[in-house]
């Protein structure tokens, strides 16, 4: 299942993962695109708004009617719609953490409870959500940080049920929704702009975080024209000196 996947990146990996011989379920709630992206791609579909735990109750059903389990969860759903913190309302700023991070958590917490068998799970992050860096929607920034540190919690799930959850943070990916933004700024912002990754690049990372058993809690860093980066989980300094034999401290 690939959540956001009728256009952008969660097409990209419906396509590859499709192309791979897996049966994919998009779910997105752009019925219109997301159905025709399906057919397309000889997937299916499944509409919903991810924000709402009513609408991830009925995606993961629909994972169990159409597909007969869940094997593979990629949560790409996300994104930012102006105003942004701290001039929008209230309202507006916490839909947007909830599509970006509680819907993430949402749907992950319910696909842990279908992977009886085990499985997969990639949560599609961004490199907004690394570092100290200001960062023009705040929520969004933050919501992505979230979404890294759940996947480094998470990481023990592979020992104890079988299920490896990892992350992909891309920057600037070529998408429908970043060209509209790019068109939006001022020629000086797009100047200062990196340039944008192909989303089949991060579709490739998404496929290597499914097939590679090895991965667990890992973050993979995808920039422009620059080797992508696993980054560990947290270790703390003092369990690492524990872990260091005994000749070598």
């Amino acid at each position: 299942m690939v959540t956001g996947g009728a256009a952008g990146i969660g097409r990209a990996v419906a396509s590859r993962l499709s192309a791979e011989g897996a049966v994919v379920l998009i779910a997105d709630r752009d019925a219109a695109t997301g159905q025709d992206t399906a057919e397309q791609l000889g997937a299916r579909f499944v509409a919903v708004d991810l924000s709402m735990l009513d609408d991830v109750r009925a995606m993961m059903a629909a994972a169990q009617r159409v597909l007969g389990g869940l094997d593979v969860l990629v949560n790409n759903v996300g994104g930012v719609v102006r105003p942004v913190y701290p001039a929008a309302p209230a309202d507006h700023w916490l839909r947007m953490l909830d599509l970006n991070l509680r819907g993430v958590m949402l749907s992950t917490q319910l696909a842990i409870e279908a992977m009886d068998r085990g499985g997969a799970i990639v949560n599609i992050a961004s490199t907004a959500g690394l570092g100290y860096g200001v960062h023009r929607a705040p929520e969004y920034a933050i919501a992505k940080a979230g979404v890294i540190r759940l996947t480094a919690c998470l990481g023990p799930l592979r020992d104890s049920a079988g299920i490896r959850v990892n992350c992909v943070c891309p920057s600037l990916t070529d998408t429908p929704s970043s060209r509209r933004d790019l068109a939006a700024m001022t020629a000086t912002q797009r100047a200062a702009a990196p340039p944008a990754i192909p989303a089949e690049e991060i579709a490739d990372a998404v496929t290597l975080m499914l097939t590679d058993e090895s991965l667990a809690g890992r973050v993979m860093v995808c920039r422009h024209e620059q080797p992508r980066r696993t980054l560990l989980p947290v270790c703390e300094w003092a369990d690492y000196l524990d872990s260091l034999p005994t000749e070598r401290l």
